[in-house]
Order: C-alpha cells, then structure tokens, then sequence
C-alpha cells in the first residue's frame, strides 16, 4: 500500500493525558381529624358536606422502544445489497453477545485499513498486561491511523510493534477463528479478517479493553475525519452521516488490478432510546469505481442501521 504524507488533524486528547492514558493503565393529604360536633342538642345540625379530594393527573411514561430484532436488521440489509456486490455482513449486541450472521459473515476478506485497529488494540492491551511502553510520538501515530487513516503512520507501528503477530496474539487472545497475517509481511493491508470475527473486536474494545484505553480508541474513531490522509472519502457506509459518538467505524478501502475494488465499513452503533450497541461489519468487494462503491455500501448500512435504533 503506498505510504501517504499525514494531513490529519491533531487528535483532541492532551498528549499529557494520551500519555498518561496508556501508561497507567406526595400523597394525597387526609384530614387529620372530623369537625367538632356540636356542644348542645338543641341547635340543630346538618350533615357535613365534605370538601373535594384534590385530584392528581399522572403522566403516563412514554411506551418502550419495541425490542430490536437484529435478525429482521440483517435480513433488511441481505435484500439491499445491489446486483454485483459480493458482501459480509455480520451484527453483534455488545451487551448481551446475541451475534447474527449475514451473508458471507465467514469469508476472508483483505482487510485494507481495518487492520489498523487490530494493530492499536494489541498495543494497548500488551501496555496493560506486559508493561509496554507506549510514547507519546507512538500515540500520536495510533490518532493518525485511526482518525485520518494514514498509511505513513501505520507503516511504522507495524514495524515497531510487529504488527504481523499482533494480528496473531489479538486473534489468538479473544478468539478471533478465522483471523490471520498477512502472507506478505510487508502487506499489513492483505491481512485476512471476516465479519463475524471483525464485530468481536468491538466487544473486547468495549467490554474488556480499561476504560481509559477503551475511551481513546472509541473517541479517535468518533473523530474520524471525513477526508483521509490520501484524501479519500470517509463518510460512507456506516459514517454515511459522518463520525459521532453515536456511531463511529473503522473504514477501509484498496482497489486491485482487474477492478476488484475492496471497500469496508465496521464499527458500533448505540442506540440510546434502548441503551444498547450494536457492532456491526459491512466487508465488500465491488466492481465499480470508488464513488459508487461508496454510494452502495452506504445504502446496505442505511437498511441494518434502520432496524436497529429508534428513528
């Protein structure tokens, strides 16, 4: 893959803290007594009338979301797919692990740039386990590499932080079956990951990663800018809205000779009406050029996020 000169922007975290990051690791009154009777039989009574009872108007909750079916979500984006897209799609529920498979949710895929997270969650997960040591330049890398997708600044962490086993230690770790190295060891970009595999990166991110690690890699890819360092467009697929903290992805994109053109999208939606997130893989590879592969990833995406959040 060609190295590209780094045109993104500077990540929002302090570096100080980056740092520091990675190296630490009312009920209804009632009267309280009846009236006085009257002292003397001789004056004449009449029944009390009682006062009104203060009414009180409940308001109603709002009726819950109906539950999501992930299953109907998938099913949704099966029948979006366009004539000619060879697709992998996978959706997994980060809280309750429920994981439906799509179409070709077990084919190997080269992952283009959706290797650079495996890359950066190894290095933080051997920081917290084994004491590595993780600078503030290295940090300033992992930003480049996830928020503007810069092939330059994954060059070096693949070198310096053996990217090639960190695919086999991640895959090897939390049981990634179908997850392999590139054969190529200078190709980071053929490495080889699948959707149902790719959604249990996600998972590990946000139920097992420290909060403080899991924080920065979720907030970097929530700021992905929309144009990557090569100046490709980032904002499709699952980022067709563009980056939030309500969606946010990992994208990818490679084009090989006879016009196979690869194009990925994976990442977490969170849907707060039920408060739940959805990780979910879109891996493609299309025979069309760049803008209208992005065009039809984006509307698959639109068909499996339609079904998982409240509109």
């Amino acid at each position: 893959m060609d190295t590209q000169s780094d045109n993104g922007r500077r990540s929002a975290w302090p570096l100080a803290v980056l740092t520091a990051v990675v190296l630490v690791a009312g009920c209804g009154g009632t009267p309280e007594s009846p009236p006085d009777q009257p002292s003397t039989v001789d004056t004449p009574t009449t029944a009390a009338v009682p006062e009104p009872v203060p009414t009180t108007t409940t308001t109603s909750a709002a009726p819950a979301p109906p539950p999501v079916s992930i299953r109907a979500a998938v099913d949704a984006a099966e029948n979006a797919i366009p004539s000619g897209m060879m697709l992998g799609l996978a959706v997994l529920n980060v809280g309750t692990g429920e994981l439906v498979e799509g179409p070709g949710a077990r084919r190997q895929f080269y992952s283009a740039s959706l290797v650079k997270l495996i890359v950066a969650v190894d290095m933080f997960d051997r920081a917290a386990a084994e004491g590595l040591v993780i600078s503030e330049s290295d940090l300033r890398l992992v930003d480049r590499a996830l928020r503007s997708s810069d092939d330059g600044a994954m060059n070096v962490l693949w070198g310096k932080f053996d990217g090639r086993g960190a695919v086999r230690r991640l895959a090897d770790r939390i049981g990634l079956t179908m997850t392999a190295s590139p054969g190529n060891p200078s190709e980071w970009g053929e490495t080889l990951v699948t959707a149902a595999d790719f959604v249990r990166i996600y998972q590990h991110i946000l139920r097992h990663m420290a909060p403080s690690q899991r924080d920065l890699i979720v907030a970097t890819l929530a700021g992905a800018q929309q144009r990557a360092t090569d100046g490709f467009d980032q904002y499709f697929g699952l980022l067709r809205q563009g980056a939030s903290p309500a969606v946010y992805a990992k994208q990818g994109w490679v084009s090989y000779r006879g016009g196979r053109f690869h194009l990925h999208s994976a990442g977490v939606v969170h849907d707060a009406a039920r408060g739940a997130d959805y990780a979910v893989a879109l891996l493609s590879i299309q025979a069309t050029g760049s803008a209208a592969a992005r065009e039809r990833l984006s509307t698959v995406a639109a068909a499996v996020t339609g079904g998982l959040v409240v509109s």
